[in-house]
């Protein structure tokens, strides 16, 4: 046990040196006049899915020779983070009226740049102390002030598009005693202006439009434009706000109350809905089952062979699946997938200081919006490569049969840990790695470098791998006999060979019916479940894809959502197994089981296409691809999970059923 808890701790270090996540969370203090640090990152729009590093865009001012780019956990560089340090000279509690950072000459291209990134709503994303450069808004209903992160790139009036070239820095400080001043807010205030002269308070100053000089067919001729940048810093105390609650604008807008009941009344719905689910399930455990097992059936004659009742089907029921290797991967993978998303959720949980009673949540131990939650995904991603080769190899064993003879080979093992623990992270990187491609090409900052590559290749050899087939290894020395509490195997045939001799002596129906029809069984039993994750799902979609400045932060709902999205799974499995072999004589259970779990996938996946075309204003060819593409991607991800719930419990259910009739 000991061993365990080290080679675990062991793990916890080196995945976090590798994906360089911050264990420690803490405030920083300043002191007066101390120097701050102004970091520079990315721009991003709305209505585009191609962020660009900013010190890519040729109308902005380069670094100088101080600045550097900072260094970024894994997490950050898969999110498309670029940080640099930046000219801007800010030191804490001095105010500076009037700065002037560059004088940039601008050629027709990066004019022609701006004018299209304007136009497209692109924002700036800077950062100071952790915090994001803010745009501030009054709201209209309550008369309070809320953050938005980011600022915008210029703004567009006619056919003209005006570039800021001028931000007013006002933050905002917090002093906790002397000599001890944390940063709480970070506002920005773009301006755009015609000359070098920064602007203040004045509003009697004309804009810096961006013209183009055009020849008579209207083409644009060669020019050379400069554009003034300055800047203005203003220190104000706030004692209204202190660090643990500086994030809370960030989480406030026009409809943050109404998102808050919204949610309420979500997870009262579903509870109604599991409270349903579970009324039926004890209607068919409690009294139509037991009194099936006593030999009193409540239902009509089976259509196949009304002699017979679902308790003749003791040996059909543990024959091998069609494509049983296929099955055990898919299911393997979706164990790998469902602990990687409770356990990601759970610590962003922890992370959280999250109430029920209001919609305020802070960090705990790092914070959760520097790329914290892809480095948390990676860690138990690869992590959980462990039990999907240690189910994967034990499930692969029951579907074949493989317990009644002597453990795998070396070999075997090695290969069916592999294939296990591999399987979905192979498909995941093959995807990330096409879509890289036409990032790439677009000179988008979230293209993955080389050498991002390299490590997450290096990762999965060095780490996922070996994890599997020590999972595999564990998962072959797994003893299985008859008094084993996991699964009752009594039931099955003592020898393989009477087993499939008992096979062949009772064929299964040639007719598949209607409610088992993989498209049918889809509609009718994904529903349920998506209904139970449709709320928290847009709250999801929107902070991905719509607004990009705005931060998810309802990890508590995430987690009971996803709780009873399990649950709703497995009430919904053990009644469509049921009806299956009772009303259907139909003992294939294993594919149906899992169908039942993974229909989810198909109706997030069908919900991701309404989504953008009723939503989102995508019309470049490179940001839809990479917005299906990703989607798709997460829905075979969920859908293998919730898919693995449904096969264990079909498993379990038949196992348990099946053992009480024999011991009847």
């Amino acid at each position: 046990m000991v061993a365990s808890f080290k080679s675990i701790y062991v793990l916890t270090l080196l995945l976090s040196v590798c994906f360089g996540l911050d264990l420690g969370f803490s405030p920083k203090y300043y002191t007066h006049s101390e120097r701050v640090d102004l970091l520079v990152n990315k721009v991003e729009s709305d209505n585009t899915q191609l962020p660009f590093e900013y010190y890519n865009l040729p109308f902005v001012c380069p670094p100088g020779d101080t600045a550097k780019p900072v260094h970024l956990s894994l997490g950050e560089i898969l999110r498309g983070d670029r940080i640099w340090q930046s000219n801007y000279e800010l030191y804490f509690g001095v105010d500076m009226p009037c700065m002037r950072l560059c004088d940039l000459i601008a050629k027709e291209s990066g004019l022609k740049r701006a004018d299209h990134l304007i136009k497209n709503g692109y924002v700036v994303h800077w950062s100071l102390d952790g915090l994001p450069g803010a745009t501030t808004f009054q709201s209209v209903t309550q008369k309070t002030k809320y953050y938005a992160a980011g600022f915008p790139l210029g703004f567009v009036k006619g056919d003209l598009s005006y570039i800021y070239n001028h931000v007013m820095l006002v933050i905002r400080y917090h002093k906790e005693g002397p000599n001890q001043n944390s940063i709480v807010g970070f506002e920005v205030y773009p301006k755009s202006v015609s000359n070098e002269q920064c602007p203040g308070s004045s509003k009697n100053y004309k804009n810096f439009a961006i013209t183009f000089n055009k020849d008579a067919d209207g083409h644009i001729l060669p020019q050379r434009t400069t554009i003034p940048y300055t800047y203005s810093v203003y220190w104000r105390e706030d004692k209204s706000i202190d660090y643990d609650s500086r994030w809370d604008l960030y989480y406030e807008d026009e409809t943050s109350n109404s998102n808050h009941h919204i949610h309420w009344i979500s997870f009262v719905n579903s509870l109604v809905l599991i409270f349903l689910g579970s009324l039926v399930v004890a209607v068919v455990l409690l009294r139509v089952l037991r009194k099936d097992i006593q030999g009193g059936s409540l239902l009509p004659s089976n259509e196949f062979d009304p002699s017979n009742s679902w308790k003749s089907l003791v040996t059909e029921v543990a024959q091998r699946p069609v494509l049983a290797t296929s099955l055990t991967t898919l299911a393997a993978s979706g164990i790998q997938t469902l602990i990687a998303i409770v356990g990601v959720i759970f610590i962003f949980v922890v992370n959280s200081k999250f109430s029920f009673s209001n919609s305020r949540s802070t960090s705990t131990f790092f914070n959760s919006h520097e790329g914290a939650f892809f480095s948390v995904s990676l860690f138990f991603f690869i992590a959980s490569g462990y039990f999907s080769s240690y189910f994967g190899i034990i499930i692969n064993k029951m579907f074949h049969h493989d317990y009644l003879n002597q453990p795998y080979s070396i070999s075997k093992t090695i290969s069916l840990s592999l294939l296990f623990s591999g399987f979905l992270p192979c498909l995941a990187f093959s995807v990330i790695l096409f879509l890289n491609f036409f990032v790439w090409a677009q000179e988008s900052s979230t293209a993955l470098p080389f050498g991002t590559i390299i490590v997450m290749v290096l990762l999965f050899l060095i780490i996922q791998c070996p994890l599997g087939v020590v999972g595999g290894y564990h998962g072959n020395r797994r003893q299985f006999d008859r008094k084993s509490t996991f699964l009752k195997t009594s039931l099955l045939s003592p020898t393989k060979e009477s087993f499939e001799d008992s096979i062949k002596a009772k064929p299964s129906p040639k007719k598949v019916p209607l409610m088992l029809n993989p498209l049918i069984s889809i509609v009718i039993f994904g529903l349920i479940p998506f209904g139970v994750v449709y709320v928290e799902l847009l709250f999801i979609f929107n902070s991905v894809w719509l607004e990009k400045t705005t931060f998810y932060y309802m990890y508590s709902f995430l987690f009971v959502t996803t709780l009873m999205l399990i649950v709703i799974i497995v009430e919904s499995t053990i009644i469509a197994v049921y009806i299956s072999l009772a009303v259907y004589h139909n003992p294939h259970w294993q594919w149906l089981s899992f169908r039942i779990g993974s229909s989810i996938g198909w109706f997030i996946f069908g919900y991701s296409i309404y989504y953008f075309i009723f939503y989102l204003s995508v019309h470049d060819f490179v940001s839809s691809l990479l917005f299906f593409g990703y989607m798709a991607l997460a829905c075979i991800a969920v859908g293998l999970g919730c898919g693995a719930v449904g096969l264990l419990t079909g498993l379990i259910f038949i196992n348990v059923i099946f053992s009480a009739v024999k011991e009847d």
